[in-house]
């Protein structure tokens, strides 16, 4: 007897260790979000400066430079701009290999200039830190999107994880029936009752999917919750638990009373007129899968099992 006290005190405590550590898992991922989002902003900010530092440079070298540097100015905003093509698209190394190339033959060419005695304007240097601002600030760009692509996975996560509705039928989802499976035998062992979980389901899904249309298929769905809807009593619970048509129910009685819900449920889905009107002048027919069992102590607590053996019992109705 101690020894089963002890097992049930450890797994009422599973739950509890469970969301406390979820909550964790939560406030780490929230943290991350916010300084991906930082650190994004501030990199596509400093990417943009650079850029627009490029441009600046560009084209005041461009203004002060004569007609005999029209060639070499032509020339380089060609490669500058490839280079720039290139590190928009994410071809970063590319990019870079090109503005390195573009600098050093440039920066040659004016040494050699320089040597040569040649007369030479000195604003076209400015030349040498066009391409590496331009490559190096569409880098920055380039990580600031993927930063925030980033962000908005982890929001989109974060978003799905709060989600307890199922978005077709407006039932509560597989989380929440796993959530409500614990508290409801804990309800059932204070007060000395039985709960059992039945598993509901259209038998030919994919042929279903195939033949209906989205919009059609999402209509039989929401007719059979109805129906489970009304069906069942105020105490007992229905969850939308996958995206098939299959449907989970938590009822607060044996295996005898769940004979009778599922006779109902039987004469409710050979009604002919539950499906009139989904196919337009077409009659429309759908066989439906049942499987039930009780809750017993041999399961622990262990929701997973348990809607897993209320799968394996399924059966033609």
């Amino acid at each position: 007897m101690a020894k089963r006290t002890k097992e049930k005190t450890e797994a009422e405590q599973k739950p509890e260790k469970e969301k406390r550590s979820g909550k964790k898992q939560k406030a780490v991922k929230e943290s991350k979000a916010k300084k991906t989002k930082y650190t994004g902003k501030v990199m596509y900010d400093l990417g943009t400066v650079l850029i627009f530092c490029a441009f600046i440079i560009a084209s005041v070298v461009m203004a002060n430079c004569g007609h005999e540097l029209y060639k070499e100015n032509l020339v380089m905003v060609a490669v500058t701009f490839t280079a720039a093509i290139l590190a928009a698209f994410r071809v970063i190394n590319a990019a870079m290999i090109l503005a390195a190339i573009q600098t050093v033959i440039y920066i040659g060419i004016k040494i050699s200039a320089l040597m040569s005695s040649s007369e030479i304007n000195k604003i076209s240097f400015g030349w040498i830190l066009v391409p590496g601002l331009m490559v190096l600030g569409y880098t920055y760009v380039n990580k600031a999107k993927v930063e925030q692509e980033r962000s908005q996975e982890v929001m989109t996560e974060q978003l799905g994880e709060l989600v307890m509705t199922d978005p077709v039928t407006g039932l509560y989802n597989l989380r929440s029936m796993y959530m409500d499976i614990q508290t409801q035998i804990s309800y059932a062992e204070r007060n000395n009752k039985q709960i059992s979980l039945m598993i509901l389901r259209p038998k030919y899904v994919k042929e279903m999917k195939t033949v209906l249309k989205p919009k059609e298929f999402n209509e039989v769905v929401v007719r059979l919750s109805k129906v489970v809807c009304d069906t069942i009593r105020l105490e007992d619970r229905v969850y939308s638990i996958d995206s098939e048509g299959s449907f989970g129910i938590i009822l607060t009685c044996d295996l005898a009373g769940a004979k009778l819900v599922e006779e109902r449920l039987t004469n409710k889905f050979k009604d002919k007129a539950l499906y009139a009107g989904v196919v337009t002048n077409n009659e429309l027919r759908i066989e439906m899968q049942l499987g039930c069992v009780q809750y017993n102590e041999a399961l622990n607590r262990d929701a997973i099992k348990f809607k897993e053996m209320a799968q394996s019992a399924v059966r033609d109705i």
